[in-house]
């Protein structure tokens, strides 16, 4: 395997041609693919993404799917397949897991949660429980999981192509070049990527808030979201034990405490 066949295979529908998947692959984003599909005049509604998944050898797992699903195939020029979803996906599961991608030899891997939480904890969506930046020699990827019911164990991963960011001819200055540069400077340039970009893009780990928000300031106020959240403490609530006299005098000694309550809130400086 060279890593010039990794790529994503993909399952998507249309909410107005019910009945019929259509399954292919693609070396860039999926929701770029999508993008790409819907565009032209004739498609009556925008297809979306059913089922998605990176795979070692993307051009012989979809030719292995594509003859399965031979007597499902509406046209043998296109990739439409009449059948049922389920059917769809238990397909392209069982291909895809004939062609893994062994990570641990072939990426490099950074957590990229306690950073995203020290920048923009409070614009992080809740449900959001890992984010993970991933490095190949020719793709850097984004996987996040999210568990939407913390009362049970299922849990879903997400995998966004960075390449989105690019426009296919990485050089030297292309955001997120895996060929010229190095795992840590993407990692940096990921932790440091505005979030009117994210939001757009789809890299959806924002609350829809924080979307709204930023998608706000920028669309109709032409001010860029803070890279950094920051805030003031505009009052203290105390807990303490003992006599209030004694513990101020306390608290004071090692300068903590009377904090002042007229500090304006704030998130981004000159915003209203």
């Amino acid at each position: 395997m060279t890593q010039a066949r990794r790529g994503v295979i993909y399952i998507l529908t249309n909410p107005l041609i019910p009945g019929i998947v259509k399954i292919g692959r693609t070396a860039r984003s999926v929701t770029e693919r999508v993008r790409e599909i819907s565009r032209p005049t004739g498609v009556p509604a925008d297809y979306e993404v059913i089922y998605d998944q990176v795979v070692g050898d993307a051009h012989a797992a979809e030719k292995e799917i594509h003859t399965l699903l031979r007597p499902h195939r509406i046209n043998p020029q296109k990739e439409f397949f009449q059948t049922s979803v389920r059917e769809a996906i238990h397909v392209v599961q069982d291909i895809a897991a004939r062609y893994p991608i062994d990570e641990a030899q072939e990426s490099v891997e950074f957590d990229a949660l306690p950073a995203l939480e020290d920048r923009m904890r409070r614009w992080l969506r809740r449900d959001l429980v890992s984010v993970k930046f991933v490095q190949f020699s020719d793709l850097c990827l984004i996987k996040w999981v999210i568990q939407p019911d913390f009362r049970e164990l299922a849990a879903y991963e997400n995998i966004f192509d960075l390449g989105v960011f690019g426009d296919g001819d990485c050089d030297h200055e292309e955001l997120f070049c895996p060929s010229h540069n190095p795992p840590k400077e993407n990692f940096k340039q990921f932790l440091e990527l505005d979030s009117y970009s994210m939001i757009f893009t789809g890299l959806n780990i924002l609350t829809e808030e924080a979307s709204d928000y930023v998608a706000h300031l920028w669309e109709e106020r032409k001010i860029h979201s803070p890279v950094r959240l920051k805030w003031n403490v505009v009052d203290t609530a105390y807990d303490m034990m003992g006599p209030e006299v004694e513990w101020r005098n306390i608290l004071a000694k090692y300068g903590v405490g009377g904090r002042s309550s007229n500090v304006e809130p704030s998130i981004v400086p000159g915003v209203d």
